[in-house]
């Protein structure tokens, strides 16, 4: 255990859900992305939401300070389904989901202590940086800026761990909205 996990272990017992519920959008990051009533959400452009959450991207990737090499952005921030709007169409939230490979696992360790301390410098809420619940007790790291809309899940796989079935460390990032209505909604 290090210096990291230690003092946050039972918080993230409580807090914590794995990476693949904040990919699909299940489990509890449902209320970042919108619980509230449907007809509350705010209205925006795909377009537009789709660019912030890419910028969002790109920092928290700058951030990390490893090589471009290491980062896999292969795919462009994507519209969802919002996952409180029912078969509403214009209901909608945006995620960008990533990843950092091929370096050694202190050093994405050190890249995601990095991230951490750039979310807080930029007034993000940390709501969870530690273990989370999983068998594995992987390194996570969850963070909220509601004010923009904005939410980030973080998730050290570490290859070395018996718990991970992976065969090469890395960083999972997701990146999403709350969820929108969309601004030119469809009829």
């Amino acid at each position: 255990m290090n210096q990291h996990t230690r003092p946050l272990r039972r918080r993230a017992a409580v807090c914590a859900t794995a990476v693949v519920l904040a990919i699909s959008g299940c489990g509890t990051n449902s209320a970042a992305r919108g619980d509230a009533p449907a007809d509350t959400a705010a209205e925006r452009s795909l377009s537009d939401a789709a660019r912030e959450v890419a910028e969002v991207s790109r920092a928290l990737a700058r951030a990390g300070g490893l090589d471009q090499g290491s980062l896999r952005m292969d795919n462009s921030p994507r519209r969802a389904p919002c996952p409180v709007g029912g078969d509403d169409p214009d209901l909608f939230t945006v995620e960008h989901v990533w990843s950092i490979t091929g370096v050694p696992e202190q050093d994405l360790e050190s890249a995601l202590d990095r991230v951490h301390d750039h979310v807080r410098e930029e007034g993000w809420s940390v709501l969870l940086y530690g273990p989370n619940s999983s068998p594995a007790e992987a390194l996570e790291l969850r963070a909220e800026r509601p004010d923009r809309g904005h939410f980030v899940d973080a998730l050290f796989l570490d290859a070395r761990n018996a718990f991970n079935s992976r065969t090469e460390s890395g960083i999972a990032v997701t990146v999403f909205t709350t969820c929108y209505r969309d601004a030119a909604p469809h009829s």
